[in-house]
């Protein structure tokens, strides 16, 4: 018991121990709180103490906000040689008139009996094709709501559901028969005033199906027709070095440089200007286009990566026949952080279109998310991607199912999750264009590509005997890169892990002087008081049970 309390009277106390502290400590302020003999003074250093200890909380806590935050750095990298993008053609025309098939399926387009049809039909309803386009005011042989509903039902009846979007695309309320109409006209099968032309076409009420792969590899238009010209850093390059893709809106679009092409390494350039790159001679064949299927004579273009899906219906530029288009490019590359400062992804855990030979990019993500969305609610798809040849094409059938489904994608209610790439590249074009080719020049032209033995055998060889004709088929391109320097778009973290505990340790050591030192110094101290709090505890308790 003596023992005991000899022992105990030797071990310092609390108090005793935390102004051992502060006449130790390495910390600046609290030594002048514990060690001031006046308690006014006391209180004037606590007070200072706590003052900037709160404004080192408030800065410290904004620091670690803007932790996840980033920055964008633009910078303009040199470069000797860059990579040549793909580059991706389409004929506007997706199925050549002349080898539409004779069966019911492509009846409505085929049968050289459409227009007498359509004007029996008309006349049928009290229409007259004279009588739209003679007349100053064709609300007079409007039909009235009975015979509107006959015609409704008629044009209901006929054509692929493909084609809903011909009247669905008109607004609701403009649609609605009958009367409060904005304009002369509008009334005539759900039509404004700018389709009564079609009163005079063979394709009034005709619905065009949408082909299948099949019809458009056999129907389409080919590459070795399509492409009559080609040259790459001015030397010769053939049809096989493009890759049939197909594409629902185009038919057979041709891709040069892609991922999957017989040349298995991309190319490159070494020169910018518009003597180098990819030039290209196409041949569109104008006799082939269907107008019921094709509003525009032309070709589409697009520039994209190697290992991205193209979709010319989305991107790209559209050129006219009897031009030479200059396509200057410009390449930019995007880095964007992914989590926690960004959302962008890799690409490893997202689904997108063709995901077994390309690589993952935004546009590929969301058709996926829409037709698997098809596929799971309707058991039908409405494009023609090799990841869903197990499905069918939606039809009449599907109507109000595929009508939701893309109602639901069109506002966004569809959890499709398609964030942006954490680093893709994309190519920034110009282009110009002059008319091609000039009367002088073209017997010149047409010698030197008539050299090829057996050319005379090619469907161009009559279209390019005269100027007219000519300028109807042809489309001269040149895609080139403007200069190889290229732009970096570089999303950068505001703070990396050291520069914030740089950042952090510099605030502190300002406002209150702390340093790793003094936080160690604070941590025995706090052992040191538990400690004394314990064997003061276990004391009380063995003084008590001596006294009982």
């Amino acid at each position: 018991m003596d023992v005991s309390r000899k022992s105990h009277r030797f071990t310092p106390s609390i108090r005793e121990t935390i102004q051992g502290f502060g006449a130790e400590t390495t910390a600046h302020g609290i030594p002048r709180v514990i060690d001031r003999p006046r308690y006014r003074s006391k209180l004037f250093w606590a007070v200072l103490v706590l003052a900037l200890f709160g404004v080192f909380i408030f800065q410290a806590v904004r620091l670690l906000r803007d932790y996840y935050t980033f920055n964008t750095k633009i910078e303009l990298v040199n470069s000797e040689e860059v990579e040549f993008p793909a580059i991706t053609v389409c004929n506007l025309n997706r199925i050549r008139l002349s080898r539409l098939p004779n069966n019911k399926r492509w009846e409505s387009i085929n049968n050289q009996t459409a227009y007498e049809s359509n004007q029996n039909r008309l006349e049928r309803y009290g229409i007259t094709t004279s009588s739209v386009f003679t007349t100053s005011s064709v609300s007079d042989y409007l039909p009235d709501e009975k015979s509107h509903d006959r015609i409704q039902r008629d044009v209901d009846d006929g054509g692929d559901d493909d084609y809903d979007w011909f009247r669905d695309s008109i607004a609701e309320e403009e649609y609605r028969w009958p009367h409060s109409m904005p304009y002369p006209g509008y009334r005539m099968v759900g039509l404004p005033t700018t389709h009564l032309g079609s009163l005079a076409s063979p394709y009034l009420g005709i619905l065009p199906p949408s082909p299948t792969k099949e019809e458009l590899r056999e129907m389409g238009h080919r590459r070795e027709d399509f492409i009559l010209e080609c040259r790459f850093n001015k030397q010769r390059c053939e049809a096989d070095d493009f890759r049939v893709i197909q594409n629902k809106q185009y038919g057979n679009c041709f891709t040069f440089n892609g991922v999957t092409s017989t040349q298995s390494s991309p190319r490159r350039v070494t020169k910018a200007g518009s003597g180098f790159g990819l030039h290209l001679t196409l041949y569109i064949e104008h006799d082939e286009y269907i107008g019921a299927m094709t509003e525009d004579t032309g070709v589409k273009i697009v520039a994209h990566p190697r290992d991205i899906l193209p979709h010319p219906e989305d991107l790209g530029l559209s050129f006219s026949p009897g031009f030479t288009s200059n396509i200057g490019l410009r390449q930019v590359e995007i880095k964007r952080l992914p989590y926690p400062h960004g959302n962008c992804t890799y690409g490893k855990d997202r689904r997108h279109l063709s995901d077994d030979v390309y690589e993952y990019n935004i546009i590929s993500c969301q058709k996926r998310c829409l037709q698997d969305g098809l596929a799971d609610r309707c058991g039908c798809v409405t494009d023609i991607y090799n990841d869903y040849d197990s499905f069918p094409q939606c039809n009449r059938t599907n109507r109000i199912c595929r009508q939701t489904v893309e109602k639901s994608f069109y506002q966004n209610q569809m959890d499709c999750k398609c964030p942006a790439k954490c680093r893709e590249f994309i190519y920034n074009t110009q282009a110009t264009s002059s008319v091609w080719p000039s009367e002088k020049h073209l017997d010149y032209w047409r010698k030197r590509i008539e050299r090829p033995r057996g050319f005379i055998q090619h469907p161009a060889f009559t279209a390019i005997q005269n100027i007219g004709e000519a300028r109807k088929n042809l489309v001269k391109v040149k895609v080139y890169f403007e200069e190889l320097n290229y732009e970096l778009v570089e999303q950068v973290p505001a703070h990396t892990f050291e520069s914030a505990v740089g950042t952090i340790g510099g605030l502190i050591g300002l406002y209150i002087g702390f340093s790793l030192i003094t936080v160690s110094e604070i941590l025995v101290l706090f052992y040191d008081v538990a400690r004394l709090m314990i064997v003061k505890a276990f004391y009380k308790e063995t003084v008590d049970g001596s006294e009982s």
